[in-house]
């Protein structure tokens, strides 16, 4: 009776073996053919993403895996436009990268008879000079841009600790406020103002960088006598390491357009003034060469 219990068993093995095996096989099946449709209808994308990779090629990276015969010729001059732009973007920003700021706040920035900024420029970062330790003339409040300012009270605390005496007596001074200056000068000198004062928007302290110097020695006056000062000998000596260069040099007067000026100066950055120094060119000449043109700047 066992015997024939195991056989009728092993009888039954024999038949579905090869019924589960089918249906394992079955099953893998499935899965393969369910692996291939979602993988071959994720491959290609929906037409607006296709459309979207003309109008910007570096938001997809590639094209569809698996083009038509009859879209091949138009997937292939789509990868030329989108390899092309790609090109001319990364130039683009290259230039941006490698070109300085053109704005008037610029520190190459030219401003002379010839150069001019505009009536309503101001800089954005104008700060008072007393917040620096710059000691100043007159109960105005003087400012110069940020940058400039802290760079101006390293000056002035390393000359006093060397036993000079640099205050200043003018700074900032705006389109308006360098007409009126102009204007007074001019009630007295005449034409023979347009050499010791710019017009209004021909002046460096509208730039917020310019200072003019003046101590005891000087009478705290604007004027020659401050070029026989042991101060004056100081600037010329170590006003670069502050990023300080004097606009109007003596002997350059054919240059500037203006008399020598020993209390007059521009902060320009110390790099730039290292340049300066080693071109041995006036600030004007330099800046002719290395610098900016305001009337070429969007921004001015």
């Amino acid at each position: 009776m066992l015997e024939v219990e195991s056989r009728r068993k092993r009888r039954s093995t024999i038949l579905l073996g090869p019924t589960r095996r089918l249906r394992c096989r079955g099953g893998r099946l499935v899965v393969i053919a369910l692996v291939f449709v979602f993988g071959v209808g994720y491959s290609f994308p929906p037409e607006q993403e296709t459309v979207g990779s003309v109008i910007q090629p570096s938001m997809h990276s590639g094209t569809p895996s698996r083009p038509s015969a009859a879209g091949a010729e138009r997937s292939a001059i789509r990868s030329n436009e989108d390899s092309r732009g790609q090109e001319a973007k990364e130039k683009i920003l290259a230039h941006r990268l490698s070109a300085p700021a053109e704005t008037c706040g610029e520190l190459r920035v030219l401003v002379d008879r010839s150069h001019s900024l505009p009536p309503d420029y101001v800089p954005d970062d104008l700060v008072p000079l007393q917040a620096y330790g710059v000691p100043t003339l007159g109960s105005d409040v003087l400012q110069l841009r940020r940058d400039a300012a802290e760079h101006l009270g390293h000056l002035v605390e390393v000359a006093a600790v060397d036993g000079e005496e640099l205050v200043v007596a003018s700074a900032y001074r705006s389109y308006e406020e360098q007409q009126v200056s102009h204007e007074r000068l001019a009630s007295v000198y005449g034409a023979g103002a347009d050499g010791m004062s710019a017009a209004p928007g021909h002046s460096q302290h509208q730039l917020g960088t310019a200072v003019d110097f003046s101590n005891a020695a000087a009478s705290y006056q604007v004027w020659l006598p401050f070029g026989k000062t042991n101060a004056y000998w100081w600037l010329e000596h170590h006003a670069r390491e502050y990023g300080f260069v004097q606009a109007y040099p003596r002997g350059k007067e054919e240059e500037t357009s203006y008399q020598w000026e020993p209390w007059h100066y521009r902060y320009v950055g110390v790099e730039n003034a290292q340049h300066l120094q080693e071109s041995d060119r006036s600030l004007q000449e330099f800046l002719e060469r290395e610098g900016l043109m305001p009337r070429f700047m969007p921004h001015c």
